[in-house]
């Protein structure tokens, strides 16, 4: 399962074009799990985190097919410039990267985040989408 890669620019592009939350917009499907990293250039933690993320995303999909979706929501620092990144942490609520997400989508609130942890290691991560992916089929179930 590769990991989509989405510009936080272009989620504020999305954000202000749909007037949806950028939980909305980042997990759209009820039934589903989304796992979001937000990470940043030049960020040595990122950089560590991805290939164990690579691993986490292949192992969930064998396990759990489709209803898995993992994300890298990109922050970008030119040179001498936190524009993007204070933008991010302002919309985000985050201060740390990478900081993970897990978001489920219900019927009546619409997208909530479930997790939020600064590097977490992968088998906690695992464990918490499991946890999650049992959460968001009842929730599937209750909506049909």
């Amino acid at each position: 399962m590769p990991i989509n890669k989405i510009e936080f620019v272009n989620l504020e592009d999305q954000i202000s074009e749909t007037g949806k939350s950028y939980l909305d917009c980042l997990a759209p499907d009820i039934g589903k799990v989304y796992v979001i990293a937000i990470t940043r250039d030049g960020c040595s933690a990122c950089e560590k985190q991805k290939s164990r993320l690579t691993e986490l995303a292949k192992s969930v999909e064998e396990k759990f097919e489709n209803n898995v979706v993992f994300i890298r929501l990109h922050v970008t620092r030119p040179v001498n410039s936190e524009e993007e990144s204070i933008r991010s942490k302002d919309l985000l609520g985050h201060y740390f990267y990478p900081t993970n997400l897990i978001l489920i989508k219900t019927q009546d609130r619409g997208a909530i985040e479930y997790y939020r942890n600064v590097s977490p290691e992968m088998e906690e991560l695992e464990r918490i989408i499991e946890r999650a992916l049992e959460i968001a089929k009842v929730i599937e179930k209750e909506a049909a």
